[in-house]
């Protein structure tokens, strides 16, 4: 065959290979088209997980994926109040997701394989960079993991971190004594009574219930993770368009923040920096927005609505906040943590 029936050929397979991609990504999505019709972003969030999504003194509902609900309603209906909260549990979230009811499920759910490649979900981010850590009385006089063998250790009934906790202990020629309990709710108020030594959680959590405890200073969550735990909002994997633009979303909280673009500066940036990338990031030049089915400038109403990723991680978890955690893993991957954006190109 010559070199031009070669390229003939290779031609006719690229079109055939990239032609129906085009013709799709030509018209927008239609989970995007029922969010714009309804006019409202669905979200489903806890009812009352400060941190996440609680209400504060004057009634409003707050927290880090609280956050990311007002930045979809911000990128896709430029405007982020319209947004209409469902809240319910972990138990609910999918199927809540499966049947239509909402956009996106904002639950911290945890990534795992079996969620990912069984259950026709998309993770979203990880947004928080975790693991399971241990929360003790510092009248234990424990600090560290190994001074845990023995422990008597609070355990929610059916769920999968006793296993982890034996998995890690029997590794490790470990013992402890699991006190079953129905909830997270008896788990909390039996550790402070001293019913158990120890109580585990993701990180955020355990921070999150501390600042609820009679004398948080009287109670010291251990550095160590024997469970990493890469937790963020899903959607519905049918529809993939939409799902990368609630990827992007996230995304563009991150690359604000490595940009050291802020809610404080994003106008003054928009009327005068002359970078490239921060020009081509706002939707100042280039077509990405269009290209995604949103407005080329859907990133400057997600900064104005909340700002960038480190901003919410301080609101709600950081050093603005009751629960004052490190940023630790969640700290940009320039800063030794894991956060980081693809290239904005």
């Amino acid at each position: 065959m010559s070199i031009r029936s070669l390229a003939i050929a290779a031609s006719a397979f690229l079109g055939l290979m990239v032609g129906p991609t085009f013709a799709q990504n030509a018209s927008i999505a239609p989970q995007l088209d029922t969010i714009r019709e309804r006019g409202t972003f669905r979200c489903g969030v806890y009812e009352n997980v400060p941190g996440l999504s609680a209400l504060d003194a004057q009634g409003r509902r707050v927290g880090l994926d609280v956050d990311y609900c007002h930045a979809m309603a911000a990128a896709i209906l430029g405007d982020p109040t319209k947004v209409e909260f469902r809240t319910m549990s972990l138990a609910q979230g999918i199927p809540a997701l499966r049947s239509g009811e909402v956009d996106m499920v904002a639950l911290a759910l945890t990534y795992t394989i079996q969620r990912d490649t069984e259950l026709n979900l998309d993770f979203v981010g990880p947004t928080l960079y975790s693991g399971h850590a241990f929360m003790v009385h510092r009248r234990t006089g424990a600090t560290r993991l190994a001074d845990l063998n023995g422990a008597t250790i609070c355990v929610v009934a059916g769920g999968i971190t006793d296993s982890l906790i034996a998995d890690y202990f029997r590794a490790r020629n470990m013992t402890f004594r699991p006190l079953a309990v129905e909830n997270t709710t008896q788990m909390y108020a039996l550790y402070e009574e001293g019913r158990c030594d120890v109580v585990t959680s993701e990180v955020p959590f355990l921070g999150m219930r501390r600042s609820r405890l009679r004398q948080p200073d009287q109670h010291l969550i251990l550095d160590e993770i024997f469970a990493k735990s890469h937790m963020g909002p899903i959607v519905r994997d049918d529809d993939r368009r939409y799902a990368h633009v609630a990827r992007w979303v996230h995304y563009a909280l991150v690359n604000a923040e490595e940009m050291g673009i802020t809610r404080a500066n994003i106008d003054q940036l928009v009327r005068e920096s002359r970078d490239p990338a921060i020009r081509r990031f706002l939707g100042l030049e280039g077509d990405i927005g269009r290209n995604m089915g949103l407005p080329n400038d859907f990133t400057q109403a997600i900064i104005r609505a909340v700002g960038n990723y480190g901003e919410i991680f301080e609101r709600h978890y950081g050093q603005q906040s009751v629960i004052k955690l490190p940023r630790g893993l969640n700290a940009l991957a320039g800063q030794g943590g894991l956060q980081w954006s693809p290239t904005w190109r």
